[in-house]
């Protein structure tokens, strides 16, 4: 997982605690540092007091060598190393060093003679094993030890301290200065720790938000076309993704509300078009009529016959418009029932065949399965037949028009009924759009009596509410299919009738 990924409560924690972990680490690994230096590394120590506390002079470091050189002495077990680390850091010092084992010479200073340097440290007190004579002409020191027999001696002209000494204080100012410039690198360092980290977060969390803020501003004013990029998992992407999805919605229903705003001018347009017509009609007959210009009873029949026809065509117009607004508002209680619509199919064209075949279309049947069982509403399912056969009757070309209805079962647990007849058919550019409202192929609208256009949307509304897809191909080499897929059904035999 990328820290980016991770949650900003997490981030959060993780950035103060690398703000204070990595000074303290710092810290911790100089202090360290320096302490291995001192504890492994052949440092003279005494240099260092006298470093730290130059106003002592040489008095404390030259005390802590003699200290250490009587332990040394004290565990004495062969190795001369440790004797000779403390005899050098007295040598620089300036004073002479001698040391014994019983009779045996084990170290003395160079250019010095051993013997010289054990009699003039035993002339004051020879009977002490331990002894120190320091004054202001020099410093007298002999230890033997009880423990090794190793004896030493330590002589030189060093002063134990001059009444006129000026003490240099420089040694303490570099360490005060050195402190003060290790303070100031850790202070640097956490502040720049701190900045950088600041412009991480500000890059991570606060810029996310900045550019949420502005898109909200965008979807405020109506601007639903600028995407809501997340390219985190954390709660900020999350946040994005929601409002990514939101313009989505937001964007699908202002495309949904132009297309219903649209669908309804056209549905306004086609109704003043469509009923105007016959009015039209319907008002030029009566002035017929009251103007004498049918003057025969032949004629005056005539007229009132086709005021008549125009009204039931009114009529009709009215009712398949009444019909299609409840289907639009889902208010049509649809009844469900699982049937096999092969069977449905056969009994139907059986009983209509006579009727269809005097309103100059022929009917027939094929199925690639002996059973195929949907859930539908009869009433319903039997005029989205019946509108399909009248589309297939009003638009053929011949006296005798053919219709062949084919059921199939396809993959995805589908049943297809394919709606074939040899009709003109249309344009590949109107296969989409034969299913909208007060659509016709006739773009001058002048024949009403032949169609609404709203047979085929009245087919698409109830296809859509039995939960199956419709659409349109052409018939090689003429003529128009319509298909349409339902789900089926398996393993039912019947089902209880249920409102929709």
């Amino acid at each position: 997982m990328k820290i980016r990924d991770l949650p900003i409560r997490k981030r959060l924690l993780l950035s103060n605690f690398i703000m204070i972990f990595i000074p303290v680490m710092f810290l911790l690994t100089l202090s360290i540092a320096i302490f291995l230096s001192l504890q492994f590394g052949n440092i003279n120590r005494a240099s260092i007091i006298s470093f730290i506390w130059p106003e002592s002079g040489s008095t404390l470091s030259i005390q802590f060598e003699l200290s250490r050189l009587r332990v040394r002495a004290d565990q004495y077990a062969g190795s001369l190393n440790r004797l000779k680390q403390s005899s050098n850091h007295l040598e620089e010092q300036g004073l002479k060093v001698a040391i014994y084992q019983g009779d045996m010479l084990l170290y003395h200073t160079r250019s010095s003679d051993a013997d010289a340097v054990m009699e003039r440290a035993y002339q004051e007190r020879p009977s002490e094993n331990a002894a120190i004579s320091w004054s202001d002409t020099g410093l007298v020191f002999h230890y033997l030890s009880d423990k090794t027999n190793v004896r030493f001696a330590v002589v030189g002209d060093v002063p134990i301290r001059h009444s006129d000494e000026f003490f240099n204080l420089e040694s303490k100012d570099v360490l005060k200065i050195a402190f003060y410039a290790v303070f100031l690198i850790a202070l640097l360092l956490t502040v720049f720790i701190g900045l950088y980290l600041s412009r991480w977060l500000a890059i991570q969390i606060i810029r996310p938000l900045e550019n949420l803020r502005n898109i909200a501003d965008d979807i405020s004013q109506g601007n639903l076309d600028h995407p809501v990029v997340a390219g985190n998992y954390d709660e900020i992407g999350d946040t994005c993704r929601a409002f990514e999805k939101m313009r989505l919605q937001l964007k699908a229903a202002e495309e949904t509300r132009n297309k219903y705003d649209h669908n309804r001018k056209e549905l306004i347009a086609g109704i003043s078009h469509d009923l105007s017509t016959p009015l039209t009609k319907i008002e030029g007959y009566t002035c017929g009529l009251i103007d004498g210009i049918a003057n025969t009873p032949e004629k005056r029949k005539h007229y009132l016959q086709m005021i008549l026809d125009t009204s039931k065509n009114m009529g009709r117009l009215v009712q398949t418009l009444f019909l299609f607004s409840k289907l639009d508002l889902g208010q049509i209680p649809f009844h469900w029932e699982t049937v096999d619509i092969c069977t449905y199919l056969d009994d139907y064209i059986s009983e209509q065949d006579e009727h269809f075949r005097g309103c100059g279309m022929i009917l027939s049947f094929q199925r690639d399965t002996s059973r195929a069982m949907v859930s539908i509403d009869r009433t319903q399912f039997q005029r989205v037949v019946e509108n399909i056969i009248a589309n297939s009757i009003k638009y053929k070309k011949e006296v005798y028009g053919h219709l062949q209805i084919h059921v199939q079962r396809v993959e995805d647990k589908r049943i297809r009924l394919i709606f074939m007849d040899d009709g003109p058919g249309v344009r590949t550019e109107e296969l989409s759009q034969i299913f909208e409202s007060f659509y016709r192929t006739d773009k001058a609208r002048t024949d009403v009596a032949k169609g609404s256009g709203l047979g085929l949307a009245v087919v698409n509304q109830i296809v859509r509410e039995m939960k199956g897809r419709i659409w349109a191909e052409r018939t090689i080499p003429h003529g128009l299919t319509i298909c349409i897929d339902l789900p089926e059904v398996k393993g039912a035999q019947h089902e209880k009738s249920v409102d929709y």
